[in-house]
């Protein structure tokens, strides 16, 4: 499909009149017809009106009148209410029936603290605001008018009441009292008029209902291909509208505008095309119609792949003066990435996070609004962006103009936009692609509107308001509904969650607001999505979608898969200029579809650099998927990363699900350490994750903890982050000398240098918590070396500006060293918000003095952990480093451990170092889990040589339950065989067992689960 033809799938409205928006810029008039058909509740043209106090909230019961001098439309009267007054009034019992909506006309004279209209029933009660300075409850309070529209005149509020009543209270209702609000407990300001209340269902404009017939003609061939023709027919019915315009999409490419269409299938496939007609009437009222086609059958078109990418702000720093766009173009911004992004998918999805617009008049109230030149476009065209969201909160940054100018501006260039428009029916609308004969639904919305932070007028859409399309459990439901029948695959596109938290916070955001640009620090980040933001994202799933985006959060967070459909939580930023080194991480999430839905994810790690995405490769790329495999570990989701390619891929299967175990043996130096003693620092060979400590020799106490990397770029590598600063000629990348891989960092000083040299971050890291463990490590290389170092500063800001200490890798390397592995216990200061680490080279006394430096850790520890036999690791993990403690000096200790490899062995992995070779030891029982009614389990090991082998079965506990064997075994494979009985021949119960091999050379622990049933 073309990009031309890609344009007509968004539905491009102009707001009918009914439905026209009034904001900040315009009056907010809605005039009704003289012929409406509207049914009046209440105008207070009688000249007679009953009311009471609502209860608990009426303190000046009697200051309010019906009033002849502001009136609306010039009608005889109105209600004024001038007082701190809350009055109800008893109507007419009037059922809400299915799509009702009511218009309110009010005259805000001067601001009170609340301002509106509520209905009720006999048990439930629901307001509306319209104005007032106070930040209200979302559970009890409409508030998506609030602060739109303009005092000092009359403007209507279309209320949705039939919709709204049930997303509060789940059933329709029969009104039976209205409430007018004018409350001013704090303040002596405040006048509101009510005019003109009335039900305007019947005088709303109809959305065409549209169905489709086809014949098929014969098949022949034509050019040597074979045909087949196919006529179309539609038919409309539609109140209110004669004429109608038609967008057919065919699925294979081509399109047509006529009513009845004949067309030509010139191609081949395996499965049925999706053929979407959508008609647009004269009052901007879209229907939509689908069948499915069976073209001539032939080779698969599928897979279909889409790329998913995070925030895309084209505007700030990349538009000031030196910036990227005004010297290097926009283009720049997506040239590293294009041939990931655009270039290798059918379809390419992305956030829009600023507006792209030339006109000034910004929101009245938030304090960050992003703008962006028009022409700025351009990049989104070159990465090959088709679909781009605008439901977020900076759609609204320059109000209705700004919003509108960005629609047009993207519909020019044939992105589809879906997420926000001039009425919430607008923002609503879905969009529709199609490929190889799929179509698919994008809905887009978000909860990020301002309310919590009383940002008015607040920034979701109301029904005749601008804004986005609201992310709410009734309105989840109703989108997906509204597509079921003419989609194939619905995609949810949501900007949600709270910002700058690695992984969700616990609490919901709502009411602790981040500033947009600085983080709170005293906002306590968290490791999973609250259940709040978990449950709403699955009940989409549970109601029809096949897969969720989401977006807000900056930083990225795991995926989730759930009843076979994924949730991606957060794809953090993509394009954005922050200057927080924990967003810079971040990925592409790539999906194939094929004729059973989507059935593949990977994620490509990229990492922005200099406000630029880069694809992440290496040990860089690695850390960010190992970091995206933990998380996702917490949501029950499994990664598989490819450590050669750099890649991971979400297993879809857990129960065909390969593992392997990878059996290590490291021989680590203890070091005293106030009278105990511990090993330095030992980096764990990461082919899969480590899973088991299988033993520690010599017998004795032993405590173990596991630490993170916090500096995911410090093996000084070329793979897509530049974060040192480097920036004088004597500190650069060495491609000549590197301790592993094949670079390191490079000072040199003469001995009439005037200072040291000192490389360091160009931002700093944060650091999310000063009560851990903390160790500085890596490794120097000197020649004539001087005070050579590696420092850590602790600040209490990100300027820098409050320095709470400095420490160093605990000595000052001088003269002639080879490469040595320095570590250093931190004692990290109360109140230290970041990190910043130094390479520090001092003057030598004479002649020139080299220093190189690599492999730069700064750990972050687990608390220790007695060490059992019976404990297991999570996995998959982002564990790095081991590092063991004991209460007795034996010299050095031996280390058996085990690493586990999902879903099949890395490339390459005959002989990696320290890896005790698989062929010789102890292999997993089969079956697995196993019930020995059913029959034992199979116990085997290898042999390459005659040796005395002792294998051992332990419970849970570490409780030796049985032992099968101690005996000589010659070389070769062995089996055993336990049936579930411990040594005095009872039956055991159902739970994990270990079962461990000791032999000259080796030992090693595996797990077994006993299940009896």
């Amino acid at each position: 499909m073309n990009k031309i033809e890609i344009l007509i799938f968004l539905a491009i409205i102009i707001v009918p009149l009914k439905l026209l928006t009034s904001g900040l810029e315009s009056s907010g008039n809605q005039f009704v017809p003289d012929n409406h058909k509207a049914t009046v509740i209440e105008d207070f043209d009688s000249g007679a009106v009953s009311l009471e106090s609502y209860p608990g909230e009426d303190e000046d019961p009697f200051d309010w009148e019906l009033n002849s001098e502001i009136t609306y439309q010039n009608s005889p009267l109105s209600l004024k209410l001038y007082g701190n007054t809350w009055k109800l009034q008893n109507i007419q019992p009037t059922a809400v029936d299915s799509g009702d909506v009511w218009q309110v006309s009010a005259y805000i004279q001067s601001r009170a603290e609340i301002q509106g209209f509520g209905i009720m029933d006999s048990e439930n009660v629901l307001f509306y605001s319209f104005a007032g300075s106070e930040e209200l409850n979302i559970e009890e309070w409409v508030t998506v008018y609030q602060g739109n529209f303009p005092s000092g005149q009359w403007n209507n509020y279309q209320l949705p009441v039939a919709g709204d009543w049930l997303a509060y209270f789940g059933y329709l209702p029969e009104i039976t009292s209205i409430v007018y609000v004018n409350d001013k407990d704090g303040t002596s300001q405040g006048v509101v008029y009510f005019d003109y209340i009335a039900d305007i269902t019947e005088d709303l404009p109809c959305i065409p209902e549209v169905s489709i017939d086809y014949s098929i003609g014969k098949t022949y061939k034509g050019r040597g291909e074979k045909s087949v023709d196919v006529q179309f027919y539609s038919e409309v019915i539609d109140p209110d509208s004669d004429e109608h315009d038609f967008y057919w999409d065919f699925g294979d490419g081509s399109t047509s505008t006529e009513q009845n269409p004949q067309h030509t299938f010139l191609i081949s496939d395996n499965h049925p095309y999706t053929v979407l007609l959508r008609v647009v009437d004269a009052t901007d009222m879209w229907g939509r119609a689908s069948c499915s086609i069976s073209v001539d059958p032939g080779h698969s078109s599928f897979p279909v792949t889409i790329n998913f990418v995070g925030d895309i702000m084209l505007a700030r720093k990349y538009e000031y003066p030196g910036g990227i766009i005004p010297t290097q173009g926009v283009e720049a911004i997506f040239e590293p990435t294009k041939p990931f992004l655009g270039d290798s998918a059918d379809i390419t999805v992305a956030n829009l996070e600023c507006v792209l617009t030339t006109h000034w008049g910004h929101h009245p109230t938030k304090p960050y609004y992003f703008k962006g030149s028009p022409a700025n476009v351009q990049g989104l065209v070159y990465a090959g962006i088709d679909i781009v969201t605008l439901a977020n909160n900076h759609i609204m940054d320059y109000m209705l103009p700004g919003m509108q100018e960005t629609q047009s501006v993207l519909e020019e260039n044939n992105i589809i936009h879906p997420g926000a428009g001039a009425t919430s029916y607008e923002a609503y609308l879905p969009a529709f692609f199609s490929k190889s004969g799929v179509t698919f639904a994008f809905l887009a919305s978000s909860d990020r509107t301002g309310q919590y932070n009383n940002y008015q007028p607040y920034l979701n859409a109301g029904y005749n308001k601008p804004g986005f399309a609201n992310l709410t459990k009734y309105d989840i439901k109703k989108q997906i509904l509204d597509v079921s029948e003419v989609s194939d695959l619905v995609v949810m596109e949501w900007h949600t969650g709270s910002e700058y938290s690695l992984i969700p916070v616990k609490d919901d955001d709502s009411t602790k607001p981040f500033s947009e640009i600085y983080r709170d620090d005293n906002f306590p980040p968290a490791d999973a999505p609250n259940m709040r933001d978990r449950e709403i994202r699955q009940y989409a799933i549970d109601n029809g979608a096949d897969l969720v985006i989401c977006h807000h959060p900056h930083v990225t967070h795991g995926v989730e898969l759930y009843n076979g459909k994924l949730i991606a939580h957060s794809l953090g930023n993509f394009v954005f200029e922050l200057d927080y080194p924990e967003t810079f991480p971040t990925f592409i999430l790539n999906a194939k579809v094929d004729e059973t839905g989507f059935y593949e994810f990977t994620l490509t790690p990229v990492y922005i650099d200099d406000y630029i995405p880069q694809r992440a490769e290496g040990g860089l790329g690695l850390h960010i998927l190992d970091d995206l495999a933990q998380r996702s570990k917490y949501l029950n989701t499994y990664l598989n990363v490819d450590r050669e390619d750099v890649i991971a891929k979400v297993i879809m299967d857990t129960l065909s699900m390969n593992t392997y175990e990878i059996d290590y043996i490291a021989e680590l130096p203890l070091i005293e350490e106030n009278s105990s003693w511990e090993t330095a620092a030992f980096p764990i060979d990461k082919v899969g994750s480590i899973s088991y400590i299988c033993d520690i020799q010599p017998a004795g106490q032993y405590e173990y903890r596991l630490g993170r990397e916090i500096i995911w770029f410090g093996n000084m590598e070329d793979e897509g982050c530049t974060l040192w600063d480097l920036n004088s000629d004597d500190e650069n990348y060495c491609d000549t000398v590197a301790y592993d891989g094949d670079r390191s960092i490079q000072h040199i000083r003469d001995y009439n240098s005037p200072y040291n040299i000192v490389t360091d971050f160009e931002k700093m890291l944060i650091c999310r918590t000063d009560t851990t463990g903390y160790s500085l490590c890596g490794y120097i290389k000197t020649l004539n070396g001087a005070n050579v170092t590696i420092e850590v500063q602790y600040y209490e800001d990100i300027e820098g500006y409050f320095l709470l200490g400095q420490e160093n890798v605990g000595t000052l390397v001088n003269g002639d060293t080879p490469w040595v592995f320095y570590h250093q216990k931190l004692t990290v200061p109360n109140g230290t918000n970041y990190f910043d680490i130094r390479l520090n080279s001092g003057v030598p006394n004479s002649g020139t003095a080299y220093s190189w430096f690599d492999n730069v850790s700064l750990i972050s520890w687990d608390k220790w952990v007695d060490y059992d036999i019976s404990q297991t690791i999570p996995t998959p993990n982002d564990y790095y480093f081991l590092q063991i403690k004991s209460q007795q000096n034996s010299g050095e200790v031996t280390v058996y451990y085990s690493e586990t490899v999902f879903d099949g062995l890395p490339v390459g992995l005959n002989k990696p170092t320290n890896i005790t070779n698989t062929i010789y030891g102890l292999n997993q029982n089969i079956p697995n889990p196993f019930n020995p009614v059913a029959g034992p389990t199979n116990i085997s090991f290898n042999l390459q040589k005659s040796t005395k082998v002792n294998i051992t079965i332990y419970d849970i506990k570490g409780q030796k339950v049985k032992t099968l064997a101690d005996a000589v075994f010659q070389s070769g494979t062995h089996n055993l065989y336990w049936d579930g009985r411990n040594t005095n021949g009872q039956d055991v119960s159902s739970g994990i067992y270990f079962y461990k091999l000791e032999a000259q050379d080796i030992k090693q622990i595996k797990k077994c689960i006993l299940i009896r049933f």
